[in-house]
């Protein structure tokens, strides 16, 4: 039997043919009609057919002092219910998911909201990655979505890619830059790490890491300068602040050649269909909302468009069902209203407040491995076990061993609903087979949950009926027919912008700097045969055999200096812990600085960022940390 249905993985969001047989895949492969993958998806994507079935989740758990047994659905609901009934909104904690659908998401806020009075409410895919996007394009333009579509990047003549290496990580996208690059179109890569981007690339910046508002700035000062910009806007409280932004000061803080920062510049002035593409290396630092911001501003005065590389397959979709502590696209009457019932107005606790601080006593939370993927892990990991714990995933993970209740959860392909990809589009989930095991997806977990509290708010019979309510609720998706998406038609929620507002940003600092005790720089960055926290793909034989890692990554030179030469064990250490691994000598990597990724139990290696995080959007900074290598017999 062939089903077309959604990828698992990025927020590109493929759709791809699956072959099942007796209930089991056998084999995945390209959808030609697909109008995002055209017929060219990811390694990922095709081999989802070797994970599925490993290390599944397939009947609820309870986990008392170590010890492990089965338990009913209806034990494990009254175990929570018991235990969550009398505490007050403060004291829970709910987290939804960029994994699953729509439908699911938008029921595990309604439930907090509604049962529970809570708005301790927050995504992983959200907070963790893309929370600095959305908020800035808000700021910038009205609408926390990017308002272009991926196809343009096509007949743009000049991309600007910052923060982001999309030939590893989005190869989907990339074959759209690859079709403007045939087409005469330049690419300016931005970026500390010599990628494979950067190897198509007419131009890398090689900037030091965290600086990425500075040499924007930069761009922008030559360019305001040069009259290369349109001419319709005001742009005296931008140019005052990017004046400061000489090519001689930024080659300084950057650490770059003047020359580059020129050629750069020259290219982009000349540019007639400007575009910019940025990824999670501008957004997981504490200066991340700034560095959104200055994004949009190059596109503003270059009248160009702007794209953004985005984490798990519905990580818009996630933010835009209200899965936030605060709701900010419409009134807190007006959805009490639409629901019939009071809820309340305080702004919640995000999981940053809820799990590195500790600030709960229970916590529900779903397709999220936050023992694995939050910053000073040694604090979370004692956080985690003080709290009621309470896991909702399809595969075991480092979290399941802190969870005190494990519930089974379907894979996004064996559930029905729909997904809101990277560029807004929203795309029809059909189930290709029956969940493994005993597994319910979220909403009909907590569409029991709240039986149990005597509500009767949440009598839903399908997932089209959640989505019909949806598209009744959320402003932004009023103008999708929930019959039309059912019977398969894709359409793009809201993208159109509300305004263009140029919003100057000044450079404030990095995060980490070396010193005597702590000499390296750490970075993180990610592979193209992992993803995320590698629960499904580290089962996967043919990604396994490609993927280069877990390692960290050394400068030749810095290793001959610590005598140090291929899969030698160090300990890398920093202010907050110590992880230890074997090396790998890498000439793409800077002296002085150390790569890692992060999708490895094995390399713990958010043990080694301190709880830094940008203010108003509260994403950690897992991007750069001071460290010391010692090297271990």
């Amino acid at each position: 039997m062939e089903i077309n249905s959604i990828c698992i993985y990025c927020g590109v969001g493929c759709r791809l043919k699956y072959f099942v047989e007796k209930n089991k895949i056998i084999k995945v492969s390209p959808d030609n009609n697909d109008i995002v993958s055209k017929g060219k998806p990811c390694i990922k994507g095709l081999t989802i057919n070797e994970v599925v079935d490993e290390g599944r989740i397939k009947e609820p758990i309870l986990n008392k002092n170590g010890k492990v047994k089965k338990v009913t659905w209806e034990n494990a609901l009254k175990l929570i219910y018991n235990n969550i009934k009398n505490l007050s909104s403060n004291e829970i904690f709910l987290s939804g998911s960029g994994k699953i659908t729509n439908e699911d998401n938008y029921i595990i806020q309604k439930f907090g909201r509604v049962v529970l009075q809570t708005n301790n409410i927050d995504s992983c895919c959200t907070r963790l990655c893309h929370a600095p996007t959305t908020m800035a394009l808000k700021d910038n333009f009205g609408i926390s979505a990017i308002p272009n579509f991926i196809n343009e990047i096509v007949n743009s003549d000049v991309l600007l890619i910052i923060g982001s290496n999309p030939a590893s990580n989005y190869p989907v996208i990339f074959n759209r830059i690859l079709e403007m690059k045939k087409k005469g179109g330049k690419i300016i890569t931005i970026a500390p790490l010599f990628s494979e981007t950067a190897e198509y690339s007419d131009i890398h910046l090689s900037i030091f890491p965290g600086t990425e508002i500075v040499i924007l700035n930069c761009l922008m000062n030559i360019l305001i300068d040069s009259g290369k910009i349109r001419k319709d806007i005001n742009i005296e409280a931008l140019k005052e602040i990017t004046r400061k932004y000489d090519i001689k000061t930024t080659s300084e803080i950057c650490k770059i050649k003047k020359e580059k920062i020129e050629e750069a510049a020259k290219i982009i002035g000349e540019s007639k269909n400007f575009g910019i593409m940025h990824g999670m290396g501008v957004t997981q630092h504490v200066n991340g909302i700034e560095n959104v911001h200055t994004i949009n501003n190059l596109c503003i005065i270059k009248n160009g468009k702007i794209f953004t590389s985005r984490g798990e397959i519905n990580v818009q979709g996630v933010g835009d069902m209200l899965v936030s502590p605060s709701i900010q696209s419409f009134s807190i009457p007006d959805l009490c209203k639409k629901w019939k019932c009071k809820i309340s107005n305080e702004r919640g606790l995000n999981l940053i407040e809820a799990l590195c601080f500790g600030e709960i006593k229970t916590a529900l939370i779903s397709g999220f491995n936050p023992a694995q993927s939050l910053p000073d892990l040694n604090k979370v990991h004692k956080n985690l076990k003080k709290i009621f714990l309470v896991q909702m995933d399809s595969y075991f993970n480092l979290t399941s061993r802190f969870a005190k209740i494990i519930l089974p959860t379907p894979l996004l392909i064996e559930r029905n609903g729909t997904i809101t990809n990277g560029e807004r589009l929203v795309r029809l989930v059909r189930k290709v087979r029956e969940p493994l095991g005993k597994s319910w997806p979220e909403w009909k977990i907590y569409c029991n949950l709240a039986k149990l509290f005597g509500s009767e708010k949440f009598n839903y019979k399908n997932e089209k009926e959640i989505f019909s309510e949806i598209c009744n609720i959320i402003p932004d998706y009023m103008n999708i027919n929930a019959n039309e998406v059912y019977n398969g038609k894709e359409c793009y929620a809201n993208k159109k912008k509300k305004y263009e507002k140029l919003i100057p940003e000044d450079f404030e600092g990095i995060e980490e700097v070396s010193n005597k005790k702590y000499p390296f720089i750490l970075f993180s960055f990610r592979s193209k045969f992992q993803f995320l926290t590698g629960e499904a793909t580290s089962k996967s034989k043919i990604l396994n055999k490609m993927y280069d890692g877990p390692f960290f990554h050394i400068n030749p030179e810095d290793a001959k200096k610590l005598k140090l030469k291929n899969n030698d064990k160090i300990r890398v250490i920093s202010k907050v812990g110590f992880v230890s691994g074997k090396i790998k000598v890498d000439k793409k990597i800077s002296k002085g600085f150390i790569g890692a990724n992060f999708h490895s139990e094995k390399l713990l290696i958010n043990k080694l960022f301190p709880l830094q995080f940008d203010e108003e959007s509260f994403t950690p900074n897992l991007k750069i940390v001071a460290v010391n290598i010692k090297k271990l017999s």
